[in-house]
């Protein structure tokens, strides 16, 4: 969770922050905070901010304000750990909403990848009703969690579908599942269609991915394809990108090139899908 809290105004000043607690083996640090205002020539009131040595915590304070005063905290946030971080919510806990307007960027929906960073400002604007020689408060608290999934290699896929069919050995995907991915591939990639009985999709998969050592470029693609899209379909994707682009974005791209014949283009996508697929170490 990140929470934004206690920051206090007007005409004297708590001490207070913005804290991180991680959780999931994630780490995100704090790396930039800029504070200003919208004063130009009264030069009263004033706003500051800093981060700790540990990066956990912004403390902020503004003191002097006074009503149609504006102070702007802009802030960085970086994901230092080893996994995507997804913002889930945003909370403004403001019990003085006659005296303050809190605004900050919603970052709600919103993938951190891996060294990933995004900025935000929190915007305090003092009202008209607010009181002279007053103290105010606020929190804001940005709940978050953590990619848990990983992106797999093509062998990791090529395994599933080996062993599924009764062989030796436990799949780490239940056949089930790894049939409505088939299943969900089908309708959605123009590239693949698997079809007849369970046994016989998992075959037709396992020959896809069996090729990724082809002779043949268009094989080697179509491989990797796939082993991207059975990660994307069992959202192991999520908030990872590679050469600044998405597992979503790559698959389309490639399925562009195949689907246009640009045979020149197969060697790259190829390299990104399987770039993509080994994020994850698995």
């Amino acid at each position: 969770m990140v929470a934004l809290g206690i920051i206090g105004y007007s005409y004297s000043c708590n001490n207070g922050g913005i804290s991180i607690n991680c959780y999931c083996n994630c780490d995100i640090k704090f790396t930039k905070v800029i504070s200003s205002d919208n004063e130009v020539e009264k030069n009263v009131a004033a706003v500051s901010a800093q981060i700790n040595r540990e990066g956990d915590t912004i403390t902020a304070c503004i003191t002097n304000a006074y009503p149609c005063y504006r102070a702007y905290i802009n802030y960085t946030i970086k994901n230092t750990g080893c996994k995507p971080v997804h913002f889930d919510t945003l909370t403004i806990i403001n019990d003085y909403p006659e005296a303050l307007e809190i605004t900050i960027t919603n970052h709600t929906c919103t993938w951190l990848s891996q060294y990933e960073t995004v900025k935000g400002t929190t915007t305090v604007h003092i009202l008209q009703p607010a009181e002279q020689n007053a103290e105010y408060t606020f929190k804001i608290k940005i709940g978050f969690s953590c990619q848990e999934g990983n992106p797999r290699t093509i062998g990791f896929w090529k395994n599933q579908f080996d062993k599924a069919p009764c062989k030796k050995g436990k799949p780490q995907v239940p056949a089930e599942t790894l049939e409505q991915y088939l299943d969900q591939i089908s309708t959605q990639s123009p590239i693949y269609e698997f079809n007849g009985t369970r046994t016989q999709k998992f075959q037709q998969a396992l020959n896809i991915l069996s090729r990724y050592t082809s002779s043949s470029m268009e094989a080697k693609l179509k491989a990797h394809l796939l082993a991207l899209w059975l990660n994307y379909v069992a959202g192991w994707t999520n908030g990872y990108k590679y050469g600044g682009m998405t597992a979503w974005e790559i698959i389309k791209g490639s399925e562009d090139a195949l689907l246009n014949h640009r045979t020149g283009e197969y060697e790259d996508w190829k390299d990104l899908c399987d770039h993509f697929n080994n994020l994850g170490g698995w």
